[in-house]
């Protein structure tokens, strides 16, 4: 009776130990949880980081103006010519200055004691179009009349045509009061070429006011 109510006493003291170990074991787990920081979801969407594609870098056709145009002052000799004008074509919302719509240059000519100024119109054209050139538009025509005409100087067009603005494989040099037109012919160019103008300079005839 004694060795079965000892087994009963022994029982109970493991059953309640057991119950303090589970209890503990919970109690611990409970606390490691909390002790855990708590995630944190952000709300805010995430944005991929916009790509900017660089600007290409086209040959416009300001930049190829402004090509050809250092290309036609570099054919005015500096012993005998001198830039006085050379004007801009910048612009920003509607806003230019006047000259804008004015020729490209204006040049000096010295020869001893005689001075003489005349101005010049720079076209380039990647190509001939309809067996001819559209060397300009008709209220640019009207501008460089104007401008001839209350300035009393004369004015030429020079017209670059193929290859590129600064080596172009045509060249034209046509004064204003010969062209009446827009959109000029090959046929009426031909009068006005320039040959062997890579070797070769302008030249101004003061007493006839030609540039050849």
């Amino acid at each position: 009776m004694q060795s079965n109510s000892k087994k009963m006493t022994l029982g109970i003291i493991l059953l309640v130990l057991g119950f303090i170990s589970i209890s503990v074991g919970i109690i611990f787990i409970k606390k490691s949880n909390q002790s855990e920081p708590t995630p944190i979801v952000s709300t805010t969407p995430t944005t991929t980081p916009e790509i900017v594609e660089a600007p290409k870098n086209d040959d416009s056709e300001k930049e190829k103006g402004e090509a050809f145009e250092k290309f036609v002052v570099q054919k005015f000799s500096k012993t005998y010519f001198s830039v006085k004008e050379w004007r801009s074509d910048k612009f920003v919302n509607g806003h230019y200055a006047e000259s804008t719509s004015y020729p490209d240059l204006t040049m000096e000519f010295k020869l001893r004691e005689q001075k003489e100024l005349f101005a010049v119109e720079c076209k380039y054209r990647s190509d001939y179009f309809k067996e001819g050139v559209e060397w300009c538009k008709e209220h640019q025509l009207k501008n460089y009349q104007k401008f001839a005409q209350e300035n009393k100087m004369p004015v030429f067009v020079v017209i670059g045509i193929g290859n590129s603005a600064h080596a172009p494989a045509d060249l034209y040099c046509i004064p204003l009061k010969a062209l009446k037109e827009t959109f000029v012919s090959k046929s009426f160019l031909q009068s006005f070429q320039k040959h062997n103008f890579q070797e070769t300079n302008f030249f101004y005839d003061s007493q006839h006011n030609t540039l050849k």
